[in-house]
């Protein structure tokens, strides 16, 4: 008999089609030593293809790797207030990066939650 492999997804938030525009910052070596200006010419930004309350996918092809931490900062179109985020890259690939949610301020992710929610079918 043949044997099945069982494949399990391991996100705890179900991801929807969010395209944001998202500023991103990799975080490599101690603020203080860099200047403001290395940290302003620093800044890229990347397009969403989905996003959860966990984290999202920046796709195309930003300059990230694997284990690179990242703060974010994307506005959504409900709230005149960017939301940010610290979030670590979990995996890059041909998609773009997966970027995992570190911390987020408590307001910032209620507002992320309503938004998502407004995907589900029905709202």
């Amino acid at each position: 008999m043949p044997e099945a492999k069982m494949f399990f997804n391991k996100r705890s938030h179900p991801r929807v089609p969010a395209h944001l525009t998202v500023t991103y910052l990799v975080m490599k070596g101690h603020p203080k030593d860099r200047g403001i200006q290395d940290l302003l010419e620093g800044a890229k930004t990347a397009e969403t293809v989905d996003a959860s309350l966990g984290g999202m996918l920046l796709g195309g092809h930003p300059d990230l790797a694997a284990g690179d931490m990242v703060t974010l900062k994307f506005a959504l179109p409900s709230r005149q207030a960017a939301l940010s985020a610290f979030a670590k890259v979990a995996w890059v690939n041909a998609a773009g990066a997966g970027v995992t949610f570190v911390s987020m301020t408590e307001e910032d992710r209620k507002a992320l939650d309503l938004y998502l929610k407004s995907f589900a079918p029905g709202a």
